[in-house]
């Protein structure tokens, strides 16, 4: 029946690739791969999505890169080893001579500064901006004073507009230090605000700043002058305030790295796409305000189009990288070809000159695609009769399929944050809550009979056995007797006044959510209502806590137990619960400063415990095995626990 379904498959994939090849005038790529769901971003600071991180590391290249193989850190656009200093802080890198951008220019100390300053901007950074104030000297430092004053420069904003602005904007100007304390030059408005804006009222007396924040649009001030006051005295400061973050480029070739605390997998860090270089040509398209290179609100802003090959506005030449390919063409919800980047230290070495990445509509259709040869390589195979495709693969009928052990986890988030949802009391507010759910889940059921793939059962968040030295704590079994009596004790004795249960996902979920639906229905009597949306939907409603129960899962980004811990600090952007424990974080802070390995680690699993096995604020459910189909032929892809391929590598043998 399955050989009858690939036969049925192949026919309908013959029709499409046939339509796609006859509207085509250029010649078949070297090497053809499916990118799932396609292109998020090319924006290397703003990436967040393996998908995207797949084409950077191939169009990029950091200061180092990874062995296809084993992921080891290796030698990229800088040499290797750097010189560290003894207490582990300092790195001198040297960018390599003939490392250069695609468009031939020298690839420079300089551009790393650009893109790493740009990556924790305000206005610019993302998910991963972390990367920089965790671990760079002054960093925290330099974004806290940006962020302050885009604040202030906002609430001004709004005045000039003549609109009211909150009580917490009218606290943020009280204490702007160019409004308490104005320059002479500044003139006498300044010191009018300083005055109108009382600091008797205190931070406790939320209706005393609301009548200052009510008083300040009438208070006949110049608000233009204000503002325009207080952005010229911030965007004087900028380069002087940043000298003080630990990068700087001595020389053309010379770049120096000062760390808050040691790192011992900065090396791997160094490769990973949120610290790449920025090319300089990008300034074209950056927005500017009274002279400075910041908007009047203080973000720093590039025109979005900017990492398109064929966008060319005031003289920008298109999007230049320096990896082994550049960006040939990129059709949206279509393809997107890599070229060989000519000028690329290695690219003599590199086999497949083109690569085109194709984008199908579901993992079905691309599946289809790979059979009737049209596909050379999957990075997914997530169709509903992927339990099939395991088998074959293991059973050594399909070869060319694949399984990776991947450095991963599944998992479900519990809202940590809103008081309500959807008008309703939010219990998962209370931990009690939060660990009887998850010790009514019988994980080996939806490995075993749902999933069916080859997955681990999880009961951490670090997968066991996959980072050396590291082993996370036991975390928690199933229980269905004691996560009754801790629903009890929440005020919920059996499911009583919970109300519906409602659990967010996307439809490729389906089969899980609706098992944990019966499994927390049968063993806590509680009434659980599925909501499943596509994707960006799914993904906005999550970022914006309006959930109850929401699917999540976390796909390493570095070699290290903190790649996922970090993700539950109260300040981090991938925190989707809203989780905050002060001494969870006070655990993480002292690993990071701890120089002993063993006694790192120690804190390390001491932290993973309280959110495994007290705090719940997600339930971990698997550890996952994917599947890749690489066709006959092709050489140079190697399985690997992040699912993250250099092409540079690859050749295909027809």
């Amino acid at each position: 029946m399955f050989r009858n379904l690939f036969i049925a498959c192949m026919t309908l994939a013959a029709v499409l690739i046939s339509i796609y090849q006859f509207s085509s005038h250029e010649p078949r790529a070297d090497f053809t791969y499916v990118n799932p769901s396609g292109i998020h971003t090319l924006d290397p600071a703003r990436m967040s999505w393996t998908q995207d991180f797949r084409v950077a590391l191939n169009i990029w290249e950091g200061l180092t890169t990874w062995d296809p193989a084993t992921l080891a850190p290796i030698a990229g656009a800088a040499t290797l080893p750097p010189q560290v200093s003894p207490d582990r802080l300092t790195y001198t890198f040297t960018i390599r001579g003939d490392a250069r951008w695609s468009n031939g220019d020298p690839v420079t100390a300089r551009d790393f500064v650009r893109g790493w300053r740009r990556a924790m901007e305000p206005g610019t950074a993302a998910d991963y901006a972390f990367l920089f104030t965790d671990h760079i000297a002054g960093a925290a430092e330099y974004v806290a004073w940006r962020n302050e004053a885009v604040t202030v420069l906002a609430a001004l904003e709004t005045l000039r507009g003549g609109r009211r602005i909150t009580s917490e904007q009218a606290k943020a100007l009280s204490g702007y230090e160019s409004i308490r304390t104005p320059s002479a030059s500044a003139g006498p408005t300044l010191v009018n605000l300083a005055k109108e804006i009382t600091p008797s009222a205190s931070d406790a007396d939320d209706k005393a700043w609301e009548a200052v924040a009510a008083a300040l649009p009438t208070a006949g001030e110049n608000w233009d002058r204000i503002a325009d006051a207080v952005f010229d005295t911030h965007a004087a400061r900028l380069d002087e305030r940043f000298s003080r973050v630990g990068m700087s480029a001595v020389d053309d070739r010379t770049l120096v790295v000062r760390l808050a605390r040691p790192c011992p997998y900065f090396l791997d860090l160094t490769a990973f796409p949120t610290l790449m270089p920025v090319h300089e040509s990008i300034e074209l398209l950056r927005e500017s305000h009274r002279g400075a290179p910041i908007t009047e609100q203080g973000l720093v802003v590039c025109d979005p189009q900017w990492t398109k090959p064929d966008y060319h506005p005031d003289g920008y030449p298109g999007l230049i990288t320096n990896g082994a390919y550049r960006l040939a063409d990129w059709t949206f919800k279509r393809r997107a070809r890599l070229a060989v980047n000519p000028y690329f230290h290695a690219a003599g070495e590199v086999r497949c000159r083109t690569i085109d990445m194709l984008e199908y509509d579901n993992v079905s259709a691309s599946l289809m695609a790979y059979e009737a040869g049209d596909v050379d390589f999957l990075t997914d195979l997530g169709v509903p009769y992927d339990h099939e495709l395991f088998r074959l693969s293991q059973s050594g009928e399909r070869p060319d399929l694949k399984r990776c052990v991947v450095l991963a986890t599944y998992f479900f988030n519990f809202n940590c944050v809103s008081e309500t949802i959807d008008g309703r009391k939010n219990p998962f507010l209370d931990a009690r809550v939060r660990k009887a759910f998850t010790l009514a889940v019988d994980r080996r059921s939806i490995v075993d009979h749902v999933r069916r793939r080859g997955d681990r059962v999880a009961s951490s968040f670090v997968p066991p056995a996959a980072i050396p030295g590291y082993e996370p704590p036991r975390g928690l079994d199933r229980d269905v007797e004691t996560a009754r009596r801790l629903l009890a004790e929440a005020g919920y004795a059996d499911g009583a006044d919970l109300g519906p249960i409602e659990v967010l996902y996307p439809p490729a979920q389906e089969r899980v959510c609706q098992a944990l639906a019966r499994m927390w229905e049968e063993a806590l009597n509680v009434h659980i209502e599925l909501r499943a949306q596509e994707s960006k939907t799914f993904a906005e409603e999550k970022a914006g806590h309006r959930f109850m129960i929401a699917w999540g899962n976390w796909y390493a980004d570095y070699n290290d137990p903190t790649t996922f811990l970090d993700c539950l600090a109260a300040e981090n952007g991938n925190n989707d619960s809203g989780y905050a424990n002060p001494r969870y974080d006070a655990l993480l802070a002292d690993a990071a400063a701890q120089a002993d390995p063993a006694a790192r680690f120690a804190l390390l699993r001491d932290a993973e415990r309280v959110v495994v096995e007290e705090d719940c604020p997600i339930l971990p459910i698997l550890h996952y095995a994917e599947l890749i189909a690489v066709r006959p032929g092709v050489n140079g892809i190697h399985p690997n626990a992040r699912l993250w391929f250099p092409f540079r590598y690859v050749s295909v043998r027809r």
